[in-house]
């Protein structure tokens, strides 16, 4: 079944459908809200949320844009409100990442501990950078969307994105050499 198909049939309530939605979209929506969260828990949490969403939001789907692009849309705002409602804590950075790609397993030990401090140095960078910038970029480069799914995502200009993701990595490039240097 299509995605306008099955968004049809999950607007009139069709369990069945609904799984599917679920199941198809499921991984690529905890991965998102964990980039923001970096918890898992709190990341299955935000996926129930979104999935609760979309099951009592499906018949306003217009299908103005992919249906993909209205998930992101949903995830990022729940991702947002929950930061916003529980005023982050520092997050463990040792819970894995998901659907990150996984390290070769031609790292010795020392190399993976490198890499994962890495990772940490990153994101603690990330956690840095003003919302505006902070999640086009982690949209783009993290989550791999286009800077037209992204504008979409964000009801932004396509313009307006390459600038944002632009004076991202300028921001991030100096914060990470006041981390490193």
């Amino acid at each position: 079944m299509n995605d306008p198909d099955l968004i049809k049939a999950v607007a009139q309530k069709d369990n069945n459908a609904f799984r599917l939605l679920v199941n198809r979209h499921q991984q690529k929506v905890v991965s998102l809200a964990y980039r923001f969260t970096r918890n898992r828990q709190d990341a299955e949490d935000i996926a129930q949320d979104v999935f609760f969403t979309i099951w009592k939001k499906a018949k306003k789907f217009k299908g103005d844009s992919a249906l993909s692009t209205w998930i992101h849309r949903i995830t990022v705002n729940t991702s947002l409100n929950f930061i916003r409602k529980h005023k982050r804590e520092k997050s463990d950075y040792g819970d894995e990442i998901i659907v990150s790609k996984a390290a070769p397993e031609t790292l010795n030990p020392d190399q993976a501990m490198e890499s994962k401090q890495n990772k940490k140095i990153l994101y603690e960078a990330l956690d840095e950078l003003p919302e505006k910038y902070r999640i086009p970029l982690i949209l783009n480069k993290l989550e791999g969307l286009s800077y037209k799914e992204v504008a979409e995502t964000l009801k932004l200009s396509v313009p307006n994105i390459e600038t944002r993701i632009h004076r991202a990595r300028k921001a991030l490039q100096g914060i990470l050499l006041k981390k490193l240097g």
